[in-house]
């Protein structure tokens, strides 16, 4: 298996210093292509899926190299780097995990939060895509894009940026949904609650949250089992579809969460 490594990326995706490292892909091999890899949900994903025997690349802005994970360094939507990734695969991806995303900080009537928050939640997914899907088609392979309850079910005070990207990439899942369905190419969307990570502010502590049936915040790893579950073989009947993890959240009515309080 292999171990952890890094690296920056600024050669032509034909040149790959450490694409093999002594191990080669076999027919048994599922390779992976996660984004936002180097920490919260990508990170758990990541390393699910290692765990399991997958080679994993990972792409991320932050360099935090983790066992047997192959991290490239540099933006989600990076053309150049997406080509570098699939290189590594040798053409034939099993799943594509779009991780990586900007919290939603705002403040609300800034353009250059909603650029940013944009690029990244919604068109590096979007880039991601339409540069993995030949190889998801070789590879018959599926694909999960992070969103977040956040958007098609509750709006955002700080960033209607955040809450605008997470519901279009409910859209662009149900598309791609439906592109890749000829050549069995699934795509599906996971939409977390309150998850105990560094992406965003918490603003109740984490084991007493009135707001949440189940009473706490969940965990990367719950919601890395539940992409798992989407790019295995016994969700082969699951496309275009939103599995919410959120601990009973958006099934809560108001006046039942104020009996909770």
């Amino acid at each position: 298996m292999l171990g952890s490594r890094s690296e920056r990326v600024k050669a032509s995706p034909s040149v790959d210093p450490i694409r093999h490292h002594g191990t080669s892909m076999t027919d048994s091999t599922k390779s992976a292509i996660v984004t936002g890899a180097a920490a919260g949900i990508g990170r758990a994903t990541a390393a699910r899926l290692a765990a399991e025997g997958w080679r994993v690349i990972g792409i991320d802005r932050t360099d935090a190299p983790m066992e047997a994970v192959e991290l490239l360094i540099g933006d989600a939507g990076d053309d150049l780097l997406l080509a570098v990734a699939l290189d590594r695969c040798e053409g034939s991806l099993n799943a594509l995990i779009c991780s990586a995303g900007i919290p939603p900080s705002g403040p609300w009537d800034s353009r250059a939060h909603w650029d940013a928050v944009i690029g990244v939640d919604l068109t590096a997914p979007y880039q991601a895509l339409r540069a993995c899907m030949p190889a998801l088609v070789t590879g018959l392979g599926s694909a999960v894009l992070v969103g977040s309850i956040v958007g098609a079910v509750e709006g955002s005070l700080r960033s209607p940026a955040y809450a605008a990207a997470k519901a279009g990439l409910e859209g662009l899942a149900r598309s791609f949904a439906v592109i890749g369905a000829p050549d069995g190419v699934r795509v599906n969307v996971v939409a977390p609650g309150a998850i105990a990570t560094d992406f965003d502010e918490r603003l109740l502590p984490p084991d007493r949250r009135t707001d949440v049936p189940l009473g706490r915040m969940g965990t990367a790893e719950e919601v890395a089992a539940v992409i798992g579950f989407l790019i295995g073989s016994e969700a082969s009947y699951v496309t275009g579809a939103v599995w919410t993890v959120d601990g009973g959240r958006t099934a809560l009515s108001t006046a039942d969460a104020d009996q909770l309080r």
